[in-house]
């Protein structure tokens, strides 16, 4: 393997073991992995106490768990665009899902993006599966990569006279929730699913030669619904013992009407049909599924000769809820909605199974790789690096994670989480705020209390001082015939 010259980081650079007889340094490399819709269901974090995450668990012993870690928005494209740009959804314009492409603005075009950067740095950039909104075409951004292993995410469907046979499917408005809202189990093993090939695919660029230092970004579609997942995993976590999550029946009392609006139809439904059990399993399964995934990169960076050398991100792009506040999905601004899991080892950085209570955000993840592959900075990015926290997890860290939702339909919405409070601001005033610690499930709006006055004006600080109009406008509301605005 051809030598290469350690390019040193003024900020304690990655040391790297000598490969194949070379007895100096190299630059490090990075493993990027993402599952999508990820909250904060694993083992490790304990979000669910029947999640079965071993290959997550694992990685989390290795490196650095931050047990609060919050997506830049909840929802797909907006999120992921936020971390391979760098930007806030509320600089870019780029609130939603459909139609909504970074690069189609003026502005942002020519926008070098996170593996753009890399490459620029002398490293090669390759991606699978679902890192952008997509995996092939414009919305996987084939101009940012030296080569998309992967055009192809998730498993297949079962055939037709196994789906949607939980007698509710009709009775949604929306017809991509109806569409996207069921779960089975496959006949299919995990080895014919895309999601497992891509895994393999990445597992075997890493027993390969390189002789650049590489950009490997590997995204596993699941647990994004449907949850049509290899039926081991559904057995896994049998039916009859499935335990619900925290449920309070009029937990939307005290939230403002933009909130309640957010919350949807989507549970009420699964919950009249009897359906919520059915359906914590299938996400479970979705999890084990993907951690399984997760496992087949992680095997083989760990015989491979890039094991003391790469930087291993794992990181779910926003999260999701399965009934908490009436709610069934993402798009929403509460903790289920943002809260995921980042796990970040840094080989001769990081400490072994150390854990950070500090509240981060994935907007962080560009100015935090270049910071620690010794790339020069950026100023232009609105993350900042938490290198320093990789370091040291329990240093003081003033900085709240900023969430910004905005359906065309309910204006612009801000949550600030700092790691006492969570609080939510809405497009038309109206506020929510929870005491974290007195109240974990966010069941106790405090927002109008007198006591928590000082608390919001310094949260509220951290809000985004100008929200760019949506890009591109007038696009109709997701699943439905009209936009309606307020």
């Amino acid at each position: 393997m051809k030598a290469l010259t350690l390019l040193i980081a003024i900020s304690c650079p990655i040391i790297a073991t000598a490969q194949d007889g070379a007895d100096h340094l190299s630059k490090p490399n990075v493993l990027f992995i993402s599952l999508d819709d990820l909250n904060d269901w694993v083992g490790v974090l304990g979000g669910h106490p029947q999640a079965k995450t071993p290959n997550i668990d694992r990685l989390a012993r290795q490196g650095v768990l931050f047990e609060q870690a919050y997506c830049a928005a909840p929802l797909c494209n907006p999120s992921r665009t936020a971390i391979m740009t760098g930007l806030r959804s509320s600089t870019t314009g780029i609130y939603g899902n459909a139609g909504s492409w970074f690069r189609d603005k003026p502005e942002f075009t020519d926008w070098v993006t996170i593996s753009q950067y890399f490459r620029q740095h002398g490293y090669m950039a390759w991606t699978g599966g679902k890192i952008y909104h997509q995996a092939q075409g414009k919305f996987s951004d084939p101009i940012a990569w030296d080569f998309q292993y992967s055009l192809k995410m998730g498993t297949p469907a079962p055939p037709p006279e196994k789906q949607y046979l939980h007698g509710m499917h009709d009775k949604f408005s929306n017809t991509i929730v109806a569409r996207l809202n069921d779960w089975a189990p496959i006949e299919e093993s995990e080895e014919e699913t895309d999601d497992w090939k891509t895994a393999e695919l990445a597992a075997e660029f890493l027993q390969q030669d390189h002789d650049k230092p590489f950009f490997l970004a590997c995204g596993i579609y699941r647990p994004h619904l449907s949850w049509y997942i290899p039926k081991k995993y559904f057995d896994m976590h049998p039916l009859e013992n499935i335990q619900l999550p925290p449920y309070l029946d009029n937990d939307l009392d005290d939230v403002p009407q933009v909130g309640r609006n957010m919350s949807g139809e989507t549970f009420d439904i699964i919950k009249e049909h009897g359906q919520w059990k059915n359906a914590v399993q299938g996400y479970l399964a979705a999890c084990s599924f993907a951690d399984a995934c997760l496992g087949v990169v992680l095997d083989s960076l760990e015989t491979s000769k890039y094991r003391d050398n790469t930087i291993v991100v794992f990181w779910g792009d926003h999260g999701y809820h399965i009934g908490e506040k009436h709610h069934f999905s993402k798009s929403a601004l509460w903790e289920e909605s943002t809260q995921t899991t980042l796990i970040i080892k840094a080989p001769g950085v990081s400490k072994s199974n150390t854990r950070s209570k500090r509240t981060v955000s994935l907007l962080d993840l560009y100015p935090t790789l270049i910071e620690l592959c010794g790339l020069p900075a950026r100023t232009d990015l609105d993350g900042r690096s938490i290198a320093p926290l990789v370091r040291n997890p329990k240093m003081e860290w003033p900085y709240p994670a900023v969430i910004t939702h905005s359906p065309f339909w309910h204006g612009v919405n801000h949550a600030v989480r700092s790691e006492e409070f969570h609080y939510i601001h809405y497009s038309d005033g109206g506020e929510e705020l929870y005491d974290v610690a007195a109240d974990p499930n966010g069941w106790t709006n405090v927002a109008n209390d007198p006591k928590y006055a000082a608390v919001k004006v310094e949260l509220k600080k951290w809000l985004p001082k100008v929200n760019a109009p949506h890009f591109p406008p007038n696009l109709p509301r997701p699943g439905r015939k009209k936009l309606t605005e307020n």
